[in-house]
């Protein structure tokens, strides 16, 4: 057996485990709210408001705003190339069972993980003691849209890394541009 059938088989199984624990509105509901969260564009356009508004935080805007933007354009370059679909389609769950999109394609990776994890970093490295709460509702978003049989576990794993990855290499640029112009 190759390598993709192994990780398609374990996608497959894990996300199916995981949706064995749904059917609970209140599970339901958390996995909703994460999964909103999830959506951590409008919780970076917050943070970044936030940031440009004040003086002293505005290179921080500039380094959020670089990164989501980065992130978002890459990760929807992959699900264009790559175009998987979704697990509750592969499992041949009616739409109605879905409690979030009804995009049918473009599973892998996960953008919502890959937002979440891109402001958890950025936000992580700006606010050292914000560190573990951060990554962990960056974490949860991704779990939640597994449990919601939106994405397979290797779109979540992909998307943290693709959103951790981006977030190193933004934040590596501005400090080269800051500390060039403090040289001039």
């Amino acid at each position: 057996m190759d390598v993709t059938a192994l990780i398609t088989n374990f996608d497959t199984a894990a996300a199916f485990w995981m949706f064995g624990w749904g059917g609970t509105p209140v599970l339901d509901a958390v996995a909703i709210l994460f999964s909103w969260i999830g959506t951590f564009r409008l919780v970076a356009l917050t943070f970044g408001i936030y940031f440009w508004l004040k003086k002293e935080t505005r290179p921080m805007a500039y380094v959020l705003f670089s990164a989501i933007i980065v992130c978002t354009f890459l990760v929807y370059g992959i699900k264009a190339a790559i175009f998987r679909p979704r697990p509750y389609v592969v499992l041949e769950l009616f739409e109605t069972n879905i409690l979030t999109t009804k995009d049918p394609y473009s599973s892998f990776p996960s953008s919502h993980t890959a937002s979440a994890f891109t402001t958890a970093a950025i936000l992580g490295y700006y606010f050292k003691k914000w560190i573990i709460p951060v990554f962990a509702a960056a974490v949860c978003a991704g779990l939640a849209r597994i449990y919601l049989l939106v994405h397979y576990p290797s779109d979540v794993v992909a998307g943290a890394i693709i959103g951790i990855l981006v977030s190193l290499c933004v934040i590596y640029i501005s400090r080269q541009v800051m500390k060039r112009q403090k040289e001039k």
